[in-house]
C-alpha cells in the first residue's frame, strides 16, 4: 500500500469516528433567526442543509455553480440578507437561507483552509460531479465547467475543502488537473449603437441623391476607433467627429485612395452598421464627401461609409471610368461574394466586392456574361454567374443556368425535394413566387429557386403537353430520367426523385408519359412500380436483402432476406404488407420494397410439400438456393440462429420451403441436433462473483449447520433455561456459523426479532435459524462456473435456450408425455402450435403446465364456472389456466379463473397457447432483459445483480430436473444450448 493510500485510509478511519457522534440539529427556522441580519456579519456557526438540493451560487453573478445534499453541515462564513455565505474554493459563494438550518454539533468540527501553495493546482468538471465525505456520503456536487482548488491528490481521488470541511472527487475521465494562467485573454471589442447614426431611405431615382442629412453634433460621443489592419471590425456608429485623424483630408478632398487590404464597405440605413462590400488596397475613389471620421461613398442607389484611417488623400488621377448613373430598373442579388472589375485600361482590374445576398441595380447588360454597375462612384463590371437577375412577374418562361435545379414540393408544409431539370433547359411557369417559380409537377404544383434559373422566351420547348392523365398513377423506385424525344432523339430534361408518386399522361410499351412543368417527357418503367391490387398473387423484391418479419411474438423480429429481382408467391395482401408462408407459418414483408411483377416464371414454386418435424439451426446468415448443387441463383437467406423445419435431407443439402418456393440449403451451414451455442461476456468469472456477492445470495446447503449469535444482544426469556425464546436487542445482529466473530455470517436479525436459543456456548447463543442463510463465495462460485457442469448432466440443462422450438413429434409429445396427464392429455398440438407462435421451448411449456397443474388434474386446469368477475356479474363461462397464471396464494382459484375469462381461455387450447404469450412477454422475451436459459434467469450474466429470478444459488439446477426427465422420454428432438464464456 503506497502512501498517499495508507493516508487516505487513515483519514476515512477518523471521519469514521468523528460522525459516529451524535449530531443534533437545532429545528428553529434558519431564514428567521437570519431575517434581520442584514448588515454582512461574521458568523461563527454550523448549517445543516434541509432542501432535497439546495443550489450554491456565486456571489455576483448569482448563477448556480453547485449543489448540496441534505444533511451536509458546512461552517457559515457569513451572513447577509437571509443568505448563508460558505467558503468555496478560494472565495465565497452563497446558500438561501430557506434550504439551511442551524447545527447544533456536540462536539466541534475541524474547521480546514487552503495553504498558499494548494492553490495553484485545480481540477476542471466536465460533467455534474459528486462531492463525497471521507465515509463515502453524498456532499453535493460541482457543476460542468467549473475550476476548484485541491488541497491534495491522491491514489484515486482528489481532496478538496468546501465549507471549511474536507471533501472528495473520485478521479474520472471527466475530471483532468490544471494549473490556471494567470493571464487573461483581453476582450473582443464589443459593437455599441450610437443614437447619432444616419438613416437613409430607399431612394426610387436613377440619380444618388440624399433623402436625409444626418445633423453633426459637435458633443456627441466618439466612436471607437478602428485599426487600419482589422479593416472587419463593425463600428457602432458612423458619427462625424472633430476627431484628428492620422490622413490630413479637408472637407474639400474629392478622392481618397485604399492603403489597406480589402476595406469593409457598410451600410448605415437601417441604424445598424451592415458590411455591403469591400475596397480593394491602392484604388481610388471620389467621395461624395467628409463624414468625420469616414468617407461617404455612392453605393447602388444609396449612401455607405468608408473609414477615412484605411485611406489617404488621392488626386484621382489614376485610370478609372466615374459615373452619376446608378441603373434602377433591372437590379440582381449577388449569390457569392462578387468580384467587380474594372476594364478602363482594356485589362480587368478587381476594384471591390459587392457582399452576397446584396441586391444592386445594373445599368445595362455588357456582352453575354457581363453586367455593367456604379459603385463607389465608378464604373465597374460583374459577371453574371455571381448574380440571380430579379423575374418580371409577366415572366412566362424560364430558363435552367445550374446542373440539376432542384424541384420542391411544399403541399406538407415543408419543403421536400421532388425532381429536378436539366441546366439549359426552358420551362413554362404557371406564376411567379416570391423567390421561387411555381411549375405544374405531377399531380399539382412545386416549386424551382429563381436565383438558379433566367428569364427566357420558350422559344427551345417543342414537346409542350395538352393530354390529361390516364388516372393511373405510378411510384418511382430511383431517381428516374424524364426523356424528351421530340427531336427523335432521346435528350434528359428532367429527372423525377425516388418514391415519388406521379401520374401517366400515356402508356407507350416499356415507357410512360409524364407531364412536367408543361412537357410531355417518357419514364422507363423499370424505374417505376404501380400500386398493388388485392387480387395480385406474386410480387417483385426491390431491394437487395429485404427483410421478412415474425409476427408471432408481437413485435417485428427479422427472421430471413429475400434477394433483390427475385418474384415470390404472396398467401395475401395485409396492409402495407405481403403476408407470406415461412416454416411451419406466416411471415410478413414490407409491400413498399416491392411491386407487381412485369413477368412472372418460377420454376420452384411449391405445389404441395410440406415440413416435417425435424428443423435445422442457421450457424451463420444462410443461403436458400434453386438448385440442390448450389450453382445456380440464390433466392434467400435464412438468418443466424433461426430454427426451421425440414421437408426431406438430400445429401448435401436439406430442401425447404421459404416464401411458397422450394429452396436447398447447404449442411455445412446449419445444425441439424443438438446445437452448443457460446455466448462470451466482458467479465471474468471472479468480476461475476463479486458482483453476486453483493446481493447476498442464498442456500440452503446449510439448513442443518448450528447458527450463533453473541449473547449480549439477545435478551433470554428463562436466562439459563434451555432451550428458551430470546429478543434481539441490536438494530442489526450477525449470525455466524461458529462462535467468533471470525466465522462466516450466515444471516441477519433485526431489533425485536424472537429466535430460539437452543442452548448456550461461552458467551454464544445457538439458535434456530434457516434453512436459507447466505452463501459462501466458494459455494456460489460451483453454481456459477458453467465449465463446471458436463455436457452429459442433467445440469447443463439449465443452458437450454427456452425461446427455440424443440422440434419434437406430434405423436411424441402425446405418446410419451402427455399420455394420462389428465386434462392435458392429447394437447401435443396445442404445445407445439403455442411454441411456434411465441417462440417458445415447447417442452419448456409442458413442464411448466404440468407443475401448474398436478399433472392436469388440477381444478383451474380442468375447468373452473366464472359468472361473476371482479365483483361484476358476467355471463357464465367455463374457463382453463393451464400455467397457474395470476392464482396468487391468497385466492388461487378464483383469481385464476377470473384472470383466464378476461383473456378469454374457454378452451384448453386457448388456455395452452394464449398462456405461453404471457410465458413469453413476462419471461424468455422480456424486452429489457432477454434472459432465455434458466442460468439466464437466475444470474443475469449481462447485467449481473440485476432482474434475477431468484436469490437460492441452485435454483437454475433444481429447475432443470423436470424438463431433462422429459427429454429423456423422447426419441426424436433439437437440443440447442447458450452456454456463457467469462474472460
Amino acid at each position: 500500500m503506497g502512501p498517499q493510500t495508507r493516508k487516505f485510509a487513515a483519514l476515512l478511519s477518523i471521519l469514521f469516528l468523528l460522525v459516529s457522534y451524535a449530531i443534533s440539529p437545532a429545528y428553529a427556522a434558519y431564514a428567521a433567526n437570519t431575517s434581520t441580519n442584514t448588515g454582512g456579519e461574521e458568523a461563527n456557526t454550523y448549517v445543516q442543509v434541509i432542501s432535497e438540493s439546495a443550489p450554491v451560487k456565486q456571489t455576483e453573478t448569482n448563477q448556480p455553480i453547485g449543489e448540496l445534499a441534505k444533511e451536509t453541515i458546512l461552517k457559515a462564513v457569513k451572513l447577509e440578507n437571509n443568505r448563508v455565505y460558505i467558503q468555496w474554493g478560494t472565495e465565497l459563494a452563497y446558500l438561501d437561507g430557506a434550504d439551511v438550518q442551524n447545527a447544533v454539533l456536540s462536539e466541534p468540527l475541524t474547521s480546514y483552509t487552503y495553504e498558499e501553495k494548494a492553490q495553484s493546482t485545480y481540477i476542471l468538471i466536465k460533467e455534474k460531479t459528486a462531492i463525497y465525505t471521507q465515509n463515502g456520503k453524498l456532499i453535493g456536487y460541482l457543476m460542468p465547467e467549473q475550476q476548484y482548488p485541491i488541497s491534495q491528490e491522491l491514489d484515486d481521488a482528489f481532496e478538496i475543502i468546501i465549507g471549511n470541511q474536507l471533501g472528495y472527487i473520485k478521479k474520472s475521465p471527466s475530471v483532468s488537473v490544471i494549473v490556471p494562467n494567470d493571464n487573461t485573454a483581453s476582450d473582443s471589442e464589443e459593437t455599441k449603437n450610437s443614437s447619432t447614426a444616419p438613416t437613409n431611405s430607399t431612394e426610387t431615382s436613377q440619380q444618388v441623391t440624399e433623402t436625409k442629412q444626418p445633423e453633426t453634433k459637435t458633443n456627441t460621443t466618439e466612436v471607437n476607433k478602428i485599426a487600419t489592419t482589422n479593416q472587419t471590425t463593425a463600428h457602432s456608429s458612423i458619427t462625424p467627429t472633430n476627431e484628428t485623424t492620422a490622413a490630413p483630408f479637408t472637407a474639400s478632398t474629392k478622392y481618397f485612395q485604399v492603403v489597406a487590404d480589402q476595406v469593409a464597405v457598410y451600410d448605415n440605413s437601417s441604424g445598424k452598421l451592415v458590411q455591403v462590400g469591400t475596397l480593394e488596397k491602392g484604388q481610388e475613389f471620389p467621395r461624395i464627401r467628409d463624414y468625420g471620421n469616414w468617407h461617404q461613398i455612392q453605393f447602388g442607389t444609396k449612401y455607405a461609409y468608408v473609414w477615412k484611417a484605411s485611406t489617404i488623400p488621392s488626386s484621382g488621377n489614376s485610370p478609372m471610368k466615374t459615373g452619376s448613373n446608378a441603373g434602377g430598373n433591372t437590379v440582381f442579388t449577388a449569390t457569392i461574394d462578387l468580384p467587380v472589375y474594372d476594364n478602363s485600361t482594356g485589362t480587368l482590374i478587381r476594384i471591390a466586392t459587392i457582399k452576397k445576398g446584396q441586391i444592386y441595380p445594373i445599368i445595362r447588360k455588357f456582352g453575354e456574361n457581363w453586367y455593367e454597375v456604379l459603385i463607389a462612384g465608378r464604373i465597374g463590371y460583374v459577371h453574371k454567374n455571381g448574380v440571380q437577375i430579379t423575374f418580371k412577374p409577366t415572366d412566362r418562361y424560364f430558363r435552367v443556368t445550374v446542373d440539376q435545379l432542384a424541384v420542391y414540393d411544399n403541399s406538407t408544409g415543408k419543403l421536400v425535394q421532388v425532381g429536378t431539370l436539366e441546366k439549359g433547359q426552358e420551362f413554362l411557369r404557371l406564376k411567379d413566387y416570391g423567390n421561387w417559380h411555381q411549375i405544374k409537377f405531377g399531380k399539382g404544383v412545386a416549386y424551382v429557386w429563381k436565383g438558379s434559373t433566367e428569364p427566357s422566351s420558350g422559344s427551345s420547348i417543342r414537346n409542350a403537353n395538352s393530354a390529361p392523365p390516364t388516372g393511373v398513377t405510378f411510384t418511382t423506385i430511383a431517381d428516374a430520367p424524364v426523356y424528351d424525344n421530340s427531336s427523335g432523339t432521346l435528350v434528359k430534361f428532367a429527372s423525377i426523385k425516388k418514391g415519388v408518386s406521379y401520374p401517366v399522361v400515356k402508356n407507350f410499351g416499356n415507357w410512360y408519359g409524364i407531364d412536367v412543368s408543361g412537357r410531355i417527357g417518357y419514364i422507363h418503367k423499370n424505374a417505376v412500380k404501380l400500386p398493388f391490387k388485392s387480387t395480385d398473387r406474386y410480387f417483385e423484391v426491390l431491394e437487395d436483402r429485404l427483410p421478412v418479419y415474425d409476427n408471432s411474438t408481437g413485435k417485428l423480429i427479422v427472421v430471413a432476406y429475400l434477394e433483390k429481382g427475385q418474384v415470390f408467391p404472396r398467401l395475401r395482401d395485409f396492409g402495407n404488407w405481403h403476408e407470406i408462408k415461412y416454416g411451419k407459418g406466416v411471415a410478413y414483408v414490407w409491400k413498399a420494397s416491392t411491386r407487381p411483377p412485369f413477368s412472372i416464371q418460377l420454376k420452384n414454386e411449391n405445389k404441395g410439400l410440406q415440413p416435417t418435424d425435424k428443423y435445422f439451426l442457421a450457424i451463420s446468415d444462410t443461403p436458400v438456393y434453386e438448385d440442390p448443387n448450389n450453382t445456380k441463383t440464390q433466392f434467400a437467406i435464412i438468418k443466424k440462429g433461426e430454427s426451421y423445419p425440414i421437408i426431406r435431407e438430400e445429401n448435401n443439402s436439406v430442401v425447404i420451403d421459404i416464401s411458397g418456393r422450394i429452396g436447398y440449403v447447404w449442411k455445412e451451414a446449419i445444425q441439424i441436433g443438438p446445437i452448443i451455442r457460446y455466448t462470451s461476456y466482458n467479465l471474468t468469472l471472479d468480476d461475476m462473483l463479486k458482483i453476486q456477492m453483493k446481493t447476498n445470495p442464498k442456500t440452503d446447503l446449510y439448513r442443518n449447520s448450528p447458527s450463533y449469535v453473541h449473547s449480549d444482544y439477545v435478551k433470554v426469556d428463562k436466562p439459563g433455561t434451555f432451550p428458551t425464546v430470546g429478543t434481539v436487542t441490536a438494530t442489526t445482529l450477525n449470525v455466524r456459523e461458529g462462535t467468533s466473530t471470525s466465522h462466516w455470517i450466515v444471516g441477519t436479525l433485526k431489533a425485536g426479532d424472537i429466535v430460539q436459543v437452543i442452548r448456550k456456548v461461552g458467551d454464544w447463543y445457538e439458535i434456530k435459524f434457516g434453512p436459507w442463510k447466505f452463501a459462501k463465495p466458494e459455494d456460489v462460485k460451483t453454481y456459477l462456473d458453467p465449465s463446471r457442469f458436463s455436457r452429459d448432466s442433467k445440469e447443463y440443462f439449465q443452458f437450454l435456450v427456452l425461446s427455440e422450438s424443440a422440434g419434437v413429434p406430434l405423436n411424441e409429445l402425446n405418446d410419451k408425455i402427455l399420455a394420462g396427464k389428465g386434462i392435458l392429455a392429447g394437447k401435443g398440438q396445442a404445445f407445439i402450435e403455442a411454441g411456434q407462435k411465441y417462440h417458445i421451448n415447447e417442452i419448456y411449456l409442458i413442464s411448466h403446465a404440468l407443475l401448474e397443474t398436478g399433472n392436469g388434474t388440477s381444478q383451474l386446469a380442468n375447468g373452473v364456472l366464472v359468472s361473476e368477475v371482479d365483483g361484476k356479474p358476467v355471463e357464465p363461462k367455463v374457463v382453463y389456466n393451464m400455467y397457474g397464471l395470476n392464482a396468487y396464494d391468497k385466492c388461487p382459484v378464483r383469481c385464476g379463473a377470473e384472470y383466464a375469462y378476461k383473456k378469454g381461455w374457454f378452451t384448453p387450447e386457448a388456455a395452452i397457447i394464449g398462456g405461453a404469450e404471457e410465458i413469453a412477454n413476462r419471461y424468455i422475451h422480456n424486452p429489457t432483459y432477454k434472459q432465455d436459459t434458466l442460468y439466464k434467469m437466475r444470474w443475469n450474466p449481462a447485467n449481473p445483480g440485476l432482474h434475477q429470478y431468484a436469490s437460492d444459488i441452485g435454483w437454475a439446477v433444481k429447475q432443470v430436473r423436470n424438463i431433462s426427465a422429459l427429454y429423456d422420454l423422447l426419441d426424436r428432438y433439437t437440443l440447442i444450448f447458450d452456454v456463457p464464456v467469462y474472460k
